[in-house]
């Protein structure tokens, strides 16, 4: 069964966000560059990682990573003690995932990442990762190779777009509930989830 996916988080100004929106060439985190092949390990998190980011200096780290207990590392099964990065992995019992953390590995992004916080729990769908316009605060990060080239407060833009949405004058982004189509779309990271065509 298909449900709401464990979103990757970022820290903005030392306050946790969640990472609605990735606009780059290159993805954010790919773990097979790094000899780390993920595997599903329940419904709420399909490809088999999540991700923890922070802005520290101008620089987007990679803070934290959690993996399934299917996942391979250096072609060999993840377990306790399994290091990435030089340090090891500590196994979650509850689920059998296999957490490392903290890291300061440097993430060489480049493109635009939205972040949000104070989901609308009245919005919430369980299915998939929740838009922009679903959160109270967005922020919008643009960097350049990893380093942060520029930042702005999109919550007013959202608000509106919102507002829009629920009073019926603009389409939601994702379409119509149910069918594949929406199950598909949910699953994206794509700015036009937040931002359809014509409100940017």
């Amino acid at each position: 069964m298909v449900t709401a996916q464990i979103p990757d988080t970022i820290v903005v100004d030392a306050t946790p966000h969640v990472l609605a929106a990735v606009d780059g060439a290159e993805p954010l985190f790919e773990p097979t560059g790094h000899g780390i092949v993920p595997g599903p390990f329940h419904t709420a998190c399909y490809r088999g990682f999540v991700c923890s980011f922070t802005v520290d200096d101008g620089r987007l780290l990679l803070w934290e990573l959690t993996l399934g207990p299917h996942a391979t590392v250096a072609g060999r099964p993840v377990s306790g003690g399994t290091e990435i990065f030089g340090t090891p992995l500590a196994e979650d019992t509850d689920d059998g995932s296999f957490t490392v953390a903290p890291l300061r590995v440097d993430v060489p992004f480049t493109g635009r990442l939205l972040a949000g916080r104070g989901l609308i729990e009245d919005l919430h769908v369980n299915m998939g990762y929740a838009p922009g316009w679903k959160y109270e605060h967005v922020v919008e990060l643009v960097l350049d190779r990893g380093r942060l080239a520029g930042r702005r407060d999109r919550s007013p833009e959202v608000a509106a777009i919102r507002r829009a949405i629920l009073a019926g004058t603009l389409p939601d982004p994702d379409g119509e509930r149910g069918g594949k189509g929406w199950v598909t779309r949910t699953f994206s990271l794509a700015f036009e989830r937040t931002f359809p065509l014509g409100t940017r």
